[in-house]
């Protein structure tokens, strides 16, 4: 499993080099990919390091956290937009990106199939347990959701710490209320789709609410070192609503990681 681990990598390497693109900012778009998905199979390495499974699986876990991704690339070459909705699904486009280049063939069956259903699946709203055949196919679905979703965060609380309020999300009111659908969804645990969030403060009560979406003790002992929930919530304008959910959020994390 080392080698072929060794030889995915190798091929990441220069598959992500041939999409080099005229524009600076289709390049920079590019590259950000690429470091995601770099950083998002580090934040996998830190989620399975104490996590109680085999060699083998580990080694399966980091394959689908570097290739969750990999149809990013033909995705905006092609239609210059990271948006499914807008193109294609970037998850079934990176099925097809490993197929078509038999990248896992010396894999078994099921191998092969708990790695394509990880990388299909992996950026919906909600894990939908009828669409995995085994509970192996989802236990490694619930990964990288967990290893991507730490990476989101990361994003998001560096973009906090260092710009204003009005900088990050040009599209989104700076009124600093919470609107009402968002704050039910999120104090009752539901997912939220972006086109639902109409302010700033909408959008960090969402993130807090991803707290919900994470699957293992592990990732949840990652977030609390690293401070994320506390970041989002200290950079919202203030207001009971958002001190609320934080409340919630933070009793629920110390709650699932206690010994």
């Amino acid at each position: 499993m080392e080698k072929i681990y060794q030889k995915l990598k190798n091929w990441f390497e220069s598959y992500t080099a041939q999409f080099e693109m005229e524009a600076e900012k289709d390049q920079k778009n590019i590259q950000l990919k690429i470091e995601h998905s770099k950083r998002v199979t580090q934040d996998m390495e830190e989620i399975i390091e104490n996590l109680d499974i085999n060699p083998e699986d580990k080694y399966l876990a980091r394959i689908i956290a570097l290739y969750h991704d990999i149809g990013r690339f033909k995705q905006y070459k092609k239609y210059k937009t990271f948006s499914d909705y807008k193109s294609e699904d970037h998850g079934e486009l990176g099925v097809q990106v490993i197929k078509e280049n038999n990248l896992i063939e010396d894999l078994s069956k099921a191998q092969q199939e708990i790695i394509y259903q990880a990388i299909r699946e992996h950026n919906n709203a909600d894990l939908n347990r009828e669409n995995f055949k085994s509970e192996e196919q989802l236990f490694f679905a619930k990964l990288i959701r967990d290893a991507d979703k730490l990476d989101i965060f990361n994003i998001f609380v560096e973009r906090y710490k260092k710009r204003s309020q009005k900088d990050y999300v040009i599209k989104l009111s700076t009124d600093p209320e919470v609107n009402d659908e968002i704050y039910k969804k999120v104090l009752n645990r539901e997912s939220i789709n972006y086109d639902k969030l109409q302010t700033i403060n909408d959008l960090k009560v969402m993130q807090l609410g991803w707290i919900y979406d994470i699957n293992f003790k592990e990732t949840l002992e990652i977030i609390k070192q690293r401070k994320y929930i506390e970041t989002i919530y200290d950079s919202m304008e203030q207001n009971q609503r958002g001190e609320e959910i934080y409340q919630q959020v933070k009793d629920y994390l110390n709650l699932k990681i206690q010994p």
